[in-house]
């Protein structure tokens, strides 16, 4: 995330000395002759490890709704890494199930709140439309993967309304903005199967300190759970 460093001191400066050490390494493999084919196919070689923890992460929460029936959604597709991930996960586990991915992105980056300004830039995690597709299409992944452009804060109910039949056995929210979050937690809860997951990328974490309010103002009784071996997503909870 974009943000003043000099405002954070709780959970941002926890590994915060280590990121001279981790972008030191990533410049150093960025300039060696290592070819396109090479960073793709190999890319546990290369990798750092806190994103191999995301997506591990991601891999644990969807193997633990595979007997659960509905959909899988992200809200916050930004280049596609939760929504694209999922998609291969459902080709290789679900090869003949129904189960699509909706991403939910409005391609025009953050719009953060008063609240929310000293520590998300306002145009941030924007990723143009087209070029998601491209990424999507390249895979033959668009039979899968489902892009929806719009507002979540606001265009959320007339979506349900047009498609009023679609459940999720998961959701996870990558968005952090309290107008987003705290509509998708309404809007989607009601939609997770039983035994389905809600997962939450920044839960008490002060680089999104919407996301926590709306947590509080519209699920507060939810138990909320986080996975030992990760660092974001921060929290799931799991629908009764």
């Amino acid at each position: 995330m974009q943000h003043d460093s000099t405002l954070t001191k709780f959970e941002y400066l926890k590994h915060n000395n280590l990121r001279p050490q981790y972008e030191a390494g990533l410049r150093a493999i960025l300039d060696m002759d290592i070819s396109k084919q090479d960073l793709i196919h190999h890319f546990p070689a290369f990798v750092g490890h806190q994103t191999l923890a995301r997506e591990i992460t991601l891999y644990e929460a969807y193997k633990m709704t595979l007997d659960v029936a509905g959909h899988i959604a992200e809200v916050g597709v930004n280049l596609g890494f939760g929504s694209l991930l999922f998609a291969k996960l459902t080709k290789i586990f679900e090869p003949n199930s129904l189960t699509l991915v909706h991403g939910f992105d409005w391609c025009q980056g953050a719009e953060p709140t008063d609240e929310e300004k000293h520590v998300i830039a306002k145009g941030s995690y924007c990723t143009p439309e087209a070029k998601v597709r491209q990424i999507v299409k390249a895979q033959g992944l668009d039979s899968i993967v489902h892009l929806h452009n719009l507002d979540a804060s606001k265009d959320l109910p007339l979506f349900f309304q047009e498609h009023n039949h679609l459940q999720f056995k998961l959701v996870f929210l990558d968005c952090g903005l309290y107008d987003v979050v705290s509509e998708c937690l309404k809007h989607f809860w009601d939609r997770i199967t039983p035994g389905g997951i809600l997962i939450l990328d920044h839960y008490s974490f002060e680089l999104a300190p919407g996301e926590m309010r709306a947590i509080r103002d519209v699920l507060p009784h939810v138990k909320w759970k986080q996975f030992s071996f990760g660092w974001m997503p921060c929290a799931y909870a799991i629908k009764d």
